[in-house]
């Protein structure tokens, strides 16, 4: 009997224990890319604001796990994954990326510069709630996206460069 109250005592600390620490983790993680690309707004804005045309350059886009796609201006719809237009707002686009039956992400473009040299940064931000094991695998979250973020904003920018 007394080793059984001692594995429920510790089995208890240990999770709030563990509790604690994830805690300390922010519930808002924001997991960001940024490229400087040699080329006007003007020249940009139908690549990135026409969903049709990230085919064309989002390696995110056309992972095979996606298979059926269908493209619009305004959404791309995959087996396991929807992606929508929210707004074009100033020099920020705002997108929704909604994994069936999973979680939300709200992700954005935004591009800052003046003549033909412009800086394009491509976010996303995730919303964790308190449980220890999410706020613990979204330290993963850096190493899963980002690397395809990079090679996207890199086909971003062969793509828009060429442009006339």
């Amino acid at each position: 009997m007394r080793f059984i109250k001692l594995a429920i005592i510790s089995a208890v600390i240990l999770f709030l224990l563990v509790l604690g620490m994830s805690l300390l983790i922010p519930s808002h993680i924001r997991i960001s890319r940024a490229v400087d690309i040699t080329a006007s707004k003007e020249n940009l804005l139908p690549v990135i604001s026409d969903l049709r045309q990230w085919k064309e350059w989002n390696v995110m886009v056309n992972n095979a796990d996606s298979t059926p796609k269908e493209y619009t201006e305004n959404a791309i719809t995959a087996d396991k994954l929807t992606i929508t237009k929210q707004a074009l707002v100033g020099d920020t686009l705002f997108t929704s990326w909604q994994q069936h039956n999973a979680r939300s992400f709200v992700s954005g473009f935004t591009w800052q510069g003046n003549g033909d040299r412009l800086v394009v940064q491509w976010y996303f931000d995730i919303q964790l709630r308190w449980y220890p094991w999410e706020k613990f695998g979204s330290i993963v979250f850096d190493k899963q996206l980002g690397p395809p973020m990079e090679k996207s904003l890199g086909n971003l920018k062969k793509l828009v460069e060429k442009k006339p």
